[in-house]
């Protein structure tokens, strides 16, 4: 990795994203979506490897964020070093062999892509010295793009390149020399000169013309292949050497471009980003203002409803209660991804927010019909909240989405306070949704049962009463729960009733 994502000697450790929360979260489908480019993209196992707990590696890439985001023509020069370095990590593939048509075409460029090398990485360096960098990340950026301009074998090979290759990155006038023998075969051959096209031969157009035959036509590309061809490997292997290390900055450069790219999407919708301030790993700290699901987002959705929340600092498990489609889900969402955003060292969407790291984030959703197939869907369920019980730790970041729906709700309610209370007793928080309103009601008995560990907390979902209807507001409170789902009310909003 290059020295965006890092500090200086810090290396990279892998985070704790789970398969399983991959697909909960849709990670893929946000990554797909915030991805600079169809061809320079990032997929959702590169950003998971990215993930970390580590405070210094997020406060590192959010000053790196920063910079790009205050500064559009930053960003516009970061993309022209991307494509400078995506150009030069395509000649590192190698060069054509053989002596077909296109081989020539193919060495000939390597002489054009030698002058690029020399006057792209001059463009970029200049580009990006008319900026004042703050962010540790920028500023070892450019001290690495200047050894490169500044070496002594990048200035050698700029003073003597007109000298030397003249001619070579667009040639239009070749003088070849050959001798036949008495039966018209090749017996010496060399390439005497090649020039860049200026006009001069117009004035030598009364000239007798040679037609050369197709055999003709052969030979001479095949002399010219084999003429260029030792220098055209020279070019390729300095250009590949010089860039080796800076190609490292690739990755960096499509991540952070990303990033940026996600947050201009959320404010061309009204919404409001932030770099949330780091609090300590002890305090499990999770408290945002106007907090929103970026997936609403991606999908296009027009109107787009953020909630405020804030967990106890050292750890909480609320408990979500409310009407069916009221937007449980979708904030059970927007926690875990602004959590999750927050360790890529990205922006989240929020107002204002203040997070502690977590270890992991664990999810537990309601299998589809195509994973419970082959061994039912209880024994699915069962399974994955084994794998989340056996993997997390203290302050690991749970979250429940309306769990054991395939057994009875007396079953349902039993094994989940007991999951509860294993998950209060380690010390972890999250969030857990559920349609069985006494998981909130009786949480005082696993409290005084459990004194230690997470606090217990019960939210809802809000609905505004006129009248003899409910109307959804898809807002969150902390409140007991109504023990009401609403089903009256969905059913009118489908025309049932």
């Amino acid at each position: 990795m290059g020295c965006l994502l890092y500090p200086e000697g810090m290396l990279p450790m892998p985070g704790n994203i789970p398969d399983q929360t991959t697909e909960d979260l849709q990670l893929e489908r946000l990554a797909a979506f915030m991805s600079w480019t169809h061809y320079l993209k990032i997929s959702a196992a590169e950003l998971n490897a990215l993930w970390t707990e580590d405070p210094a590696v997020i406060s590192h890439r959010q000053a790196v964020l920063r910079e790009i985001l205050v500064n559009p023509e930053l960003g516009k020069a970061l993309d022209m070093l991307l494509g400078c370095i995506d150009g030069w990590e395509g000649r590192a593939g190698g060069i054509r062999r053989g002596l077909d048509n296109m081989a020539v075409g193919i060495n000939m460029t390597d002489f054009g892509n030698l002058d690029s090398y020399i006057k792209k990485l001059d463009a970029v360096y200049n580009e990006l010295g008319k900026f004042s960098f703050r962010s540790a990340g920028m500023k070892a950026l450019y001290e690495k793009l200047g050894s490169m301009r500044c070496s002594e074998r990048f200035e050698n090979v700029k003073k003597s390149f007109e000298a030397l290759c003249r001619g070579y990155a667009a040639p239009k006038l070749m003088r070849l020399g050959f001798n036949l023998d008495g039966e018209l075969k090749l017996s010496a051959y060399k390439l005497l000169y090649m020039e860049q096209y200026t006009g001069e031969e117009e004035k030598k157009s009364k000239k007798r013309k040679l037609w050369f035959t197709q055999k003709a036509m052969e030979t001479n590309n095949m002399l010219l292949q084999r003429s260029v061809q030792s220098a055209s490997q020279a070019i390729g292997a300095f250009v590949s050497r010089e860039t080796m290390e800076f190609r490292s900055v690739k990755k960096d450069l499509i991540f952070f471009l990303s990033l940026g790219k996600l947050c201009r999407a959320w404010e061309e919708k009204g919404l409001k980003w932030c770099f949330p301030k780091l609090c300590p790993v002890s305090e499990k700290a999770f408290a945002v203002k106007d907090m929103f699901n970026p997936l609403l987002v991606v999908g296009g959705r027009e109107t787009i409803i953020t909630n405020d929340i804030e967990l106890k600092k050292g750890g909480e498990i609320l408990v979500l209660t409310g009407a069916n489609q009221g937007g449980k889900t979708v904030f059970l969402l927007s926690t875990a991804l602004t959590q999750w955003l927050f360790q890529l060292g990205a922006a989240v969407p929020c107002e204002s927010a203040q997070i502690s790291p977590v270890s992991g984030i664990f999810t537990v959703f309601s299998p589809n019909n195509t994973e419970h197939k082959t061994r039912g869907l209880l024994a699915e369920e069962a399974q994955r909240i084994a794998n989340v019980v056996s993997s997390v730790k203290e302050n690991s970041m749970v979250l429940f989405n309306e769990p054991l729906t395939s057994t009875s709700p007396s079953e349902t309610k039993s094994i989940s306070l007991d999951v509860i209370a294993a998950f209060k007793a380690v010390g972890m928080h999250g969030v857990w949704v559920t349609h069985i309103h006494e998981l909130a009601s009786e949480r005082s008995k696993i409290e005084a049962a459990i004194p230690w560990g997470s606090s217990l907390g019960s939210i809802r979902i809000v609905m505004d009463r006129t009248g003899d209807e409910s109307v959804f507001t898809y807002k969150v409170e902390r409140a007991e729960p109504e023990f009401n789902s609403y089903a009256s009310e969905v059913l009118r909003r489908k025309g049932v009733t």
